[in-house]
């Protein structure tokens, strides 16, 4: 034999002899789409932390990225459509982009899109939705402007039982809260009145702002709740010109004023939605092998999702206990909530009507 192949013949043998080491398990890439943007400690301020829990928890186990695409609805199928062509495992988006996953998803199987905040028409084999109980929140909010309004001995409270609500647009998700703010306050207080304003955007703090300062002004409203996004930022700027309460929406919005005690102590609380915690659970499940595809979820009090943030000293020790009994009838199953969703445009409209305090 020959130098060069008897050469050839040990190196194949020591080749040979190696070890094979196989490739570990491809991580599970997850991408969240956020329409509209981030530092609202708001709505999509939640997904984000879900997104990070998700990275804590798993390491390296898996991959995560997000982008921001604003109002911009144009590009929202397009970003669904490169998300599925890119091969992700999980795409995370709000109801915003409904229109697009209905359009989009069908092409892509091996993605599992993850709406939340609404359900897509129709049950889709790749994509689960969430749904949150948004009226349920609004009750909570409800609940507690309802209490404070009749409270004796706060300087910042006038005798006229009024209470504001300032939405982002007048569509189905927004009167959720709306209508479950107006059941909440009933409950407590059967002859509240509601002044109720909507931005028509999410975004303009100006113009929500505006709308504050009137239903503090002119209609004398105690408390006013937000269910507007971005935009709702703006009812705070208006409680420190007007030294009135407020009541933020889906994150403890006061935690976003930690360096501003002027305005942070005239947000009683938020309603917190914990879109964070349902985004994590249900990347855990779908590490964990469940088939998620095509389900519907439908997630409140009862759930832990739906719930009040940190209260403010401003509200007394006797109303957070009355509260603690609001919370209690929820999860009984013996508080009456309406939903927008169940509600004709007409039952709605006579809703507001009922207490409008313009009227």
């Amino acid at each position: 034999m020959k130098r060069s192949s008897a050469v050839l013949v040990i190196f194949l043998a020591i080749l040979m002899a190696m070890p094979v080491f196989a490739a570990g398990p491809k991580p599970t890439s997850i991408f969240l789409l956020i329409s509209g943007s981030l530092g609202d400690k708001g709505f999509n301020d939640s997904a984000k932390a879900g997104l990070d829990m998700i990275k804590a928890k798993y390491g390296d186990k898996v991959t995560t990225k997000y982008t921001e695409l604003g109002a911009d609805t144009a590009k929202y199928a397009p970003s669904l459509e490169d998300a599925g062509a890119e091969g992700y495992s999980i795409v995370f988006c709000s109801n915003n982009f409904n229109s697009a996953v209905s359009e989009v998803s069908a092409r892509y199987p091996n993605t599992l899109y993850v709406m939340y905040d609404g359900w897509i028409t129709g049950d889709v084999a790749n994509v689960h939705s969430i749904m949150y109980k948004n009226s349920e929140a609004g009750y909570l909010a409800g609940a507690l402007a309802g209490i404070m309004t009749q409270a004796k001995g706060d300087a910042k409270l006038n005798a006229d039982n009024v209470i504001g609500f300032i939405g982002g647009r007048d569509i189905t998700g927004i009167n959720d809260f709306l209508v479950g703010y107006i059941s909440g306050a009933q409950k407590v207080d059967p002859s509240v009145k509601i002044i109720y304003n909507y931005v028509n955007s999410f975004t303009d703090t100006a113009k929500a702002k505006d709308q504050a300062l009137l239903q503090f002004g002119t209609y004398k409203a105690d408390v006013i709740y937000h269910a507007a996004g971005r935009a709702g930022l703006g009812l705070f700027d208006a409680a420190v010109e007007t030294g009135k309460y407020a009541i933020g929406v889906d994150t403890d919005q006061a935690a976003l004023f930690g360096n501003e005690p002027a305005k942070s102590a005239l947000i009683l609380t938020s309603t917190t939605k914990r879109v964070d915690l349902t985004l994590a659970g249900a990347a855990d499940k779908f590490i964990a092998g469940a088939k998620l595809g095509g389900q519907k979820v439908y997630l409140g009090v009862a759930d832990g999702v739906i719930a009040y943030a940190t209260m403010n000293k401003a509200v007394p020790a006797s109303i957070q206990k009355q509260l603690d009994a609001v919370i209690a009838d929820i999860k009984a199953g013996k508080a009456n909530i309406p939903s927008a969703f169940t509600m004709t445009a007409d039952e709605i409209n006579k809703l507001r009507d009922s207490v409008n305090a313009a009227k």
